[in-house]
């Protein structure tokens, strides 16, 4: 019999807002499924090491996008670059993997059609994702200058959709009428793709990513699953005032032409900056002492049921 192991975050903003029962999943899955609960990073390789010597054949962690990065990254450690599939539970903010997959429904939903297949004797579905790799961490998208500025904002401000949408408008407006805001300072220093720096030691932000989508109906990574090997970078450096009349462009995943504007395919990036900077990995916000490296990571299988 098919298993399904559970690792449920208990700090995701979706679990505390539903306030689930503790043993949702257990009544759901009765013995097709073991479910552990989590308060911290720390307790995942505890968990990962439990699962492991269980024999699970599928992995379902359910929180948002930063709690299935910290999940693939600790179960890797454990499974020595040997992980089963694993089955997205979305319980975030967010939840672009699962978007990138068209992974339809509830955390329940998804659970329950999981299960149906299972009691069928019928192997679950996967495709193939790729990720990238920062100091030996797995992520989908990393961002750094506006993009890690503006999740720095909206987590000031406090979590939620309303929020988010007012923020996104509010900061549209301060880019096409405020030409001294500080919220655009953009980072300061040089950034090398693929061996290729770039004419810029100013940029306003950099987004790369192996999923399309960062949320919000927004597809600015359209190319991010173009090469097998590779994830879809843009590097911004325009004026604010010129990336928020590219907005709509950004939205749809429609090819920016600007001689301060970068995209491409690559394997690699590498940062400097004489200074500390803030990025983030899946909405997870990080500081850097100056140089960080980007690379492609492991290759992740998902369920899609």
């Amino acid at each position: 019999m098919k298993r399904i192991g559970i690792i449920v975050n208990l700090n995701s903003r979706k679990y505390k807002l539903a306030k689930k029962r503790d043993d949702c999943y257990e009544k759901l899955g009765g013995d097709y499924v073991m479910v552990r609960y989590t308060h911290s990073i720390d307790e995942i390789a505890d968990v990962a090491t439990e699962f492991k010597r269980a024999g699970m054949d599928y992995i379902a962690p359910c929180g948002g996008d930063g709690t299935l990065h910290h999940v693939i990254t600790q179960f890797n450690k454990i499974y020595q670059n040997n992980l089963p599939p694993f089955l997205i539970l979305k319980g975030g903010t967010m939840n672009n993997v699962a978007t990138s997959i068209n992974l339809k429904g509830d955390a329940e939903s998804i659970l329950k059609r999981a299960i149906e297949t299972i009691k069928a004797d019928n192997a679950l579905p996967a495709i193939e994702r790729k990720t990238m790799s920062i100091n030996n961490t797995y992520c989908f998208l990393f961002g750094n200058g506006l993009v890690a500025d503006f999740l720095e904002r909206y987590y000031t401000i406090g979590k939620s959709y309303t929020k988010l949408v007012k923020l996104i408008y509010e900061s549209i407006v301060e880019a096409l009428f405020n030409k001294n805001s500080n919220f655009f300072k953009g980072f300061d220093g040089s950034i090398t793709c693929d061996l290729q720096t770039l004419p810029y030691t100013n940029v306003l932000g950099l987004l790369a990513g192996t999923v399309e989508t960062v949320g919000m109906g927004f597809y600015p990574l359209y190319r991010a699953n173009e090469k097998n090997d590779s994830f879809h970078v843009i590097v911004c450096a325009m004026a604010p005032k010129d990336l928020a009349k590219n907005i709509v462009k950004l939205k749809k995943g429609t090819p920016i032409r600007h001689e301060k504007f970068y995209e491409n395919t690559i394997k690699t990036i590498d940062i400097h900056s004489d200074k500390t900077f803030a990025y983030t990995m899946d909405g997870d916000l990080y500081y850097a002492d100056g140089t960080l490296q980007v690379t492609t990571g492991i290759n992740v299988h998902f369920v899609v049921v």
